[in-house]
C-alpha cells in the first residue's frame, strides 16, 4: 500500500522511471529498455529527424541539455523509493520523453526551401512541374519539401500560370490565405496586411488561413482576407491587380493608403505621409520606371513632394 511518502512500486511512470535510471546509471542505449514507447520515440528520432535539415549546433545543444538533466548524480540507496527520489527519476523521463516528443514537433514542421527571389527588377522563373510564376520586385517564393504536393509560400507578390496536374493540386500560402487550384493563371499578393487574389483564367479555392473559410473564384473576380475577414468582389478591374507587371499602377477610387503600401511593396522602401486619413481617394495610373519620377508624379496628385530620409526611407512635405 503506499503512503504519503511513498508511491506504489507497481505504478507505471514509476517503473518506466526507474528502468529509465537504471539505463542511465549503466551507460546503456535506450533501446535496451524493450518499452514499445521508447522504441517508438527512438524510431522518429533516427527517422523524422534525419530527414528534417536541423542545424547540427541545435540538435547537438538539445541532446547536451538532456544529457545535463539526465546524468546519474551520487545518492543514498534506501530500499524503499521516497516521493521525492521518485519524482526525480519521474522527472528525468518526462525530460527524455519530452525532448523526443519536440524533436517530432520540430521535424514534421514545413520544410521551407528558397526557389526564387526578386531585387529591384520583374524575375520570371519556371517551376519543376513547367508553371510559370513572374514576380513582382522584392518578392520571395519558396517551395514546402515536406509537401507531396505542389505546395509555396509567397512574400511579396506574383502572377502564377499553372500547369494543370490533376494528381498535384497546387497551392500558395500567402500569410492570410491559401490559394489552391489544379491549372489557373492568377495574381496574388501578401503585403499591406492583406493577402489579395486575382483570377484571369480558370477556377480556384481561396482561404483564411484564420478561420478556415473559404470561397470560390470564377474569371474575372478577385477576393481579399484581412486578419479573419474574407471578401469576394464579383467584378474585378484586372488593371488593378496585374498592372505592375507593365511597371504601371492603376487606381480607382482608391485608398491613399493602400497606393503607398503598393509603392512600398514595388521598390523596397518606406514612405511617411502624416494625416494621411485626411486625404481623399485617388484615381488614376502611375508609371513605375523609376522610384524617383513615381514619387514626383505621387507629389503632383497628392500636392506636395518628397524628401529622402534615410536610404530606402522618404517623407512627404506638403505644399497647400
Amino acid at each position: 500500500m503506499a503512503t504519503d511518502q511513498q508511491l506504489p512500486q507497481n505504478d507505471p511512470d514509476l517503473m518506466l522511471a526507474m528502468q529509465l535510471g537504471t539505463i542511465l546509471d549503466l551507460g546503456s542505449p535506450f533501446s535496451a529498455l524493450n518499452n514499445p514507447l521508447i522504441d517508438q520515440l527512438l524510431t522518429v528520432k533516427d527517422n523524422e529527424l534525419a530527414a528534417y535539415s536541423m542545424p547540427a549546433s541545435v540538435s547537438d545543444n538539445i541532446w547536451n541539455q538532456i544529457n545535463k538533466q539526465t546524468e546519474p548524480k551520487q545518492a543514498n540507496v534506501t530500499p524503499l523509493f521516497s516521493r521525492s527520489s521518485a519524482f526525480a527519476w519521474a522527472s528525468a523521463a518526462v525530460l527524455v520523453i519530452a525532448a523526443f516528443i519536440g524533436i517530432y514537433w520540430i521535424s514534421m514542421q514545413p520544410q521551407l526551401e528558397l526557389v526564387a527571389q526578386s531585387d529591384s527588377t520583374i524575375l520570371e522563373i519556371t517551376l519543376d512541374d513547367g508553371s510559370e510564376v513572374t514576380l513582382r520586385p522584392f518578392t520571395k517564393l519558396y517551395a514546402d519539401k515536406s509537401s507531396a504536393d505542389r505546395t509555396y509560400r509567397l512574400e511579396g507578390e506574383a502572377f502564377f500560370d499553372v500547369v494543370s496536374d490533376p494528381t498535384a493540386p497546387f497551392s500558395v500560402d500567402a500569410t492570410y490565405g491559401t490559394v489552391t487550384v489544379l491549372g489557373t493563371r492568377f495574381n496574388v499578393s501578401d503585403w499591406g496586411g492583406k493577402a489579395v487574389v486575382y483570377l484571369e483564367e480558370g477556377r480556384v479555392s481561396f482561404a483564411s488561413n484564420q478561420t478556415g473559410e473559404q470561397i470560390v473564384l470564377e474569371p474575372g473576380q478577385a477576393s481579399e482576407i484581412s486578419t479573419d475577414t474574407i471578401q469576394l468582389l464579383t467584378e474585378a478591374d484586372a488593371d488593378q491587380y496585374i498592372d505592375w507587371q507593365s511597371n504601371r499602377v492603376f487606381f480607382d477610387n482608391s485608398d491613399p493608403q493602400q497606393v503607398i503600401n503598393e509603392i512600398n511593396q514595388h521598390f523596397g522602401i518606406t514612405i511617411t505621409i502624416n494625416q494621411l486619413e485626411d486625404r481623399s481617394e485617388i484615381s488614376g495610373t502611375l508609371m513605375l520606371e523609376s522610384i524617383q519620377q513615381t514619387l514626383d508624379d505621387l507629389g503632383l496628385v497628392l500636392g506636395g513632394t518628397f524628401r529622402t530620409v534615410n536610404a530606402n526611407e522618404y517623407e512627404f512635405i506638403s505644399m497647400e
